[in-house]
Formats: C-alpha cells, sequence, structure tokens
C-alpha cells in the first residue's frame, strides 16, 4: 500500500494517446485502462529510452517521489525505474546486474530480487531484497544508497527471538516494507512469517505472527498466524497486511500482534463476493493494496488477476479485470480489461489508478477511475 496523496506534481501519468478515426484522445476519457510502461513480453532491451518502447520483467512494486513522478521496481531486471514528464524511463537504481544490493551510488549497486518498495516520509526511497535478505534506503536527493538491516550471508537467514539490534538482525524471505509516520519501518518477512519494525532507535521487533516465545507461529488453526505475509500499509495510524497464503488482508495490533480479518476469508480463496461488503468477499492470494482519499479499500486480488474496490455504500465489485488472466483491453473501459497477477496498486497525484500487470510486464493506468 502506498501513500501518494500529493499536493502538486508535475506528472500527468497516462499512456500516449492515439486519436480514434474522430480524432478523440482515447486514453484521456474516464474509465479508460491505456499501458503507460512496457511492451510484449517481459525482457529487458534497453534503458533510459521511451516507456512505451521498454521491455519490463516482472514489475511488482511502485511508488511515487516528492517530484510527482511515477517509480517501478522492473524486479527481474535488478533495476528501479523513474518515468519522467517526457515519457522516458530513466534508471535510478541498479545495474541490471542480480547480487548483493552495495552501499554507495545507487546506479553502481546491483539488486538481488527487490520485492517491494516504500517511498518513506523522508521522501527517501526504502526497498527489502528477497534474496539479498537486505534492508535498503536510496537517499533520493544525493543520490546515495545504504544498507538499513541484515547483510548477505552473515547473519545466516532465519529469525530472532525477542528485540535486537538492527545490526544483529536475521531475515529469511523479505517480502513487503513501509514507513510511517513516525519513521518506524514495518518489514514482512514470508521466509519465516513474520511482520517486525525496525525503530527509530535501531532495534528490530517482531511485531506479529510469533508465539509467547518469541518463535513464529507454526500452528494451521492459529487465527493470529500469518502465511507468506506480503506488502504492508498504513492508513489512519493503523498497520495493514497482505496476509497471502492465508488469502486475506488483515489489521495488526503493534502493541498485542493480534490479527484481525478486514478482507477475505481465511484459508479460504475464492472470487465471490461482488456486490457485498468487504469482510464477505472472498480473496485469492491477494499481494497488494491501496487506499483511495474517502479511506475506500483497493485490492491486487493476484490469483483472481483482478483488482476489488469497495465502493460507494461499502459494496465491493471488480472494477478490473475479471477473474481469468491474460492481457487485454488496452484503450476501453478497465472493467473489460484483462491482467495477469497484478501484485500492486496505487492512486497516482491526479487520482487515476496505476496497476502493477506483473505478469504483463507493464504498469498500466486507469484514467478518472469512476467507481
Amino acid at each position: 500500500m502506498k501513500a501518494v496523496w500529493i499536493m502538486s506534481s508535475s506528472l500527468l501519468l497516462g499512456c500516449v494517446e492515439k486519436p480514434d478515426d474522430e480524432g478523440n484522445q482515447r486514453c484521456a476519457f474516464e474509465g479508460v485502462i491505456c499501458t503507460i510502461a512496457g511492451k510484449d513480453s517481459a525482457g529487458y532491451n534497453h534503458q533510459n529510452q521511451d516507456a512505451l518502447d521498454t521491455k519490463l520483467n516482472d514489475p511488482n512494486a511502485m511508488g511515487i517521489d516528492s517530484y510527482g513522478r511515477l517509480l517501478i521496481n522492473d524486479s527481474r531486471n535488478h533495476l528501479v525505474r523513474r518515468l519522467e514528464d517526457d515519457g522516458i524511463l530513466t534508471s535510478i537504481v541498479g545495474r541490471v546486474e542480480k547480487t548483493y544490493a552495495q552501499a554507495g551510488h545507487p546506479l553502481d549497486s546491483p539488486l538481488n530480487v527487490v520485492v517491494d518498495m516504500a517511498v518513506g516520509p523522508d521522501g527517501n526511497l526504502y526497498m527489502v531484497e528477497s534474496q539479498g535478505q537486505q534492508v535498503i534506503v536510496v537517499d533520493m536527493v544525493y543520490e546515495d544508497l545504504s544498507i538499513v538491516a541484515g547483510s548477505p550471508g552473515e547473519p545466516e537467514p532465519g529469525f530472532d527471538e525477542g528485540d535486537v539490534d538492527v545490526e544483529d538482525a536475521h531475515f529469511s524471505g523479505l517480502s513487503g516494507i513501509v514507513v510511517s509516520g513516525n519513521g518506524t519501518i514495518y518489514i514482512s518477512d514470508a521466509g519465516v512469517n513474520l511482520v517486525r519494525a525496525i525503530t527509530p532507535e535501531g532495534v528490530v521487533k517482531t511485531i506479529a505472527g510469533d508465539d509467547e516465545d518469541h518463535f513464529p507461529i507454526f500452528d494451521e488453526s492459529d487465527p493470529n498466524k500469518l502465511t507468506e505475509p506480503q506488502k504492508l500499509g498504513v492508513h489512519n495510524g493503523q498497520l495493514y497486511v497482505a496476509d497471502m497464503g492465508r488469502h486475506r488482508i488483515v489489521t495488526v495490533d503493534v502493541s498485542t500482534g493480534d490479527l484481525t480479518n478486514v478482507a477475505g476469508q481465511t484459508d479460504a480463496p475464492g472470487y465471490q463476493g461482488d456486490g457485498g461488503p468487504l469482510e464477505g468477499i472472498s480473496l485469492d492470494t491477494p499481494y497488494g493494496f491501496t487506499f483511495d482519499q474517502f479511506g475506500n479499500m483497493v485490492i491486487a486480488d493476484s490469483g483472481n488477476d483482478a483488482i476489488r474496490a469497495v465502493l460507494g455504500g461499502g459494496v465491493v465489485d471488480t472494477v478490473v479485470g475479471r477473474g481469468a488472466g491474460g492481457f487485454g483491453g488496452d484503450e476501453g473501459p478497465a472493467e473489460e480489461a484483462s491482467l495477469d497477477t497484478p501484485r500492486d496498486v496505487m492512486y497516482a497525484p491526479d487520482g487515476s489508478l496505476i496497476i502493477a500487470d506483473s505478469y504483463n510486464a507493464r504498469i498500466r493506468r486507469v484514467n478518472e477511475p469512476t467507481w
């Protein structure tokens, strides 16, 4: 989940607007979906070229920088790219090399499968490597990359009993990150089914997913067990988690570790509930979510190849995709489009909805959503 309600932006996100036979700009119509980055199948062709002529490979996370520009994690190309005002996709982190991130200039550092990123309240870019097991921060002003926690191979992947200093922390399969207003970094670790916090004082604490002895919960029947938690979000002071393996979105009481179901039926994947309330829907491996300016949740229901949203009156509907994976529908109504494993969703400063259509290797935009 990304907080992106920026007051002003020089960037109006959108695809190249191709006129139809009557000279209308189709991508500018309300409720129309278009590709804004990526082409053809997944792969790599070049850097710092037109976004619609640039191949992506499993784009799985997005953010908005302090100037309102879209940031894209091109995970399998081991790059973070920025969509410029003129439509150029500029590389800002990584060098198309898969190995552990290294401190220094961001373009001098390789990356080892970044799975999530978030722009913090300080304007810096925070990332987690799923294979490098590192928490990374990029100073976006001074263009400096540093390692917040973790180091490749030392200490060994795993988990920690109780609180530990950040330099001694173990991670097993980092999968999500968000930064709260007070500077606390929340991270999900799918390898050991935990949510942890890095405090501003440099202490790593387990927030959810462990038992009274600080060991990960392995009891499948325990409602406080997480299974492969993914993206995180902080909304109105509440921490949310996409508990992907249990097919639900939950909130976390950060003082007790108690989980509360918000959406999805625990351990029951499905594609039901449209037309009813959020708490009654079924999900399938949800990866990400966001909130609109009114506080309504929008979910990347990845296994159902759909984006589902809370509409007026609290009713849920599928707003993009129809539960069948594929690619199609560009320059037409968003509800008729096809997606393939969308893994992130967010609102841009202009109010459009941006989707990381991961297995289609594209970033897509819904102009002026009408739901």
